[in-house]
């Protein structure tokens, strides 16, 4: 025999349609809170995004490029080991470190190539031969995503150039890198500059009139060295 069912078993109409009501005023009511944490979210990933290209791959070409030298040598000047760039590549030889495991020079290669999410700079290297560079190797990606990369340089005089060719034979005073969105605008509010050291090789102070020696007339490093030596007392003032 069957038992009577009781008042209070189950769920009534009423109360289902209760229940679905709290529900969309619950949905509603957390939509707009929903849809700004996801929009926080992609934001947080975009930052996060240019934060990494301002530590990590812009760090590396700063690096590179304060570790930048002109350097000397004869030859071809295609062939030469010494600054060369346009808009969309740019190499120089650079100080890579010292000591039986390390190559003193290298030659950098900076290269706009395509990839799956846009476009990459990518950063290569290549031993330093004499006066002359080998084969690049060790691609490395340093920034890469839905953006246009332009490289400019500037003079010390402070021409603008959109090309640095071999046979001007000295470093620009710095390198502007502009990264560009889809709609050409600057993803960092403009263009990113970084400045070089006037750093000379060591030929230039043994043979001031070699290739790459920009200087006319090379400091008299005896004459210096005295001057240093009276401002730290070491030589007496000459007397009357």
């Amino acid at each position: 025999m069957s038992k009577p069912i009781g008042s209070e078993a189950g769920f009534s109409l009423i109360e289902v349609l209760a229940a679905l009501l709290v529900t969309m005023l619950l949905v509603l009511t957390l939509s707009p809170f929903v849809m700004q944490l996801l929009a926080t979210w992609s934001r947080g990933g975009e930052v996060a995004r240019l934060v990494e290209f301002q530590t990590r791959g812009l760090g590396r070409l700063r690096q590179d490029l304060r570790h930048a030298l002109v350097l000397t040598g004869y030859g071809q000047s295609q062939d030469l080991a010494v600054f060369e760039g346009d808009e969309t590549s740019m190499s120089f030889p650079v100080v890579a470190g010292l000591g039986p495991s390390q190559l003193g020079l290298e030659y950098l290669s900076f290269t706009v190539a395509s990839t799956i999410d846009g476009r990459a700079l990518v950063r290569r290297r290549a031993p330093v031969i004499g006066s002359s560079y080998g084969s690049f190797v060790d691609p490395v990606v340093l920034i890469s995503g839905p953006f246009r990369y332009v490289f400019k340089y500037y003079s010390r005089n402070g021409e603008e150039l959109a090309s640095w060719s071999k046979v001007q034979f000295d470093l620009p005073a710095h390198v502007e890198l502009h990264i560009l969105d889809r709609n050409g605008l600057p993803i960092f509010g403009g263009p990113i500059a970084i400045s070089t050291f006037a750093s000379l090789s060591a030929g230039c102070f043994a043979g001031a009139n070699l290739r790459g020696c920009s200087t006319s007339q090379m400091p008299d490093t005896a004459a210096a060295h005295q001057e240093l030596l009276k401002e730290l007392g070491v030589l007496p003032e000459p007397q009357g």
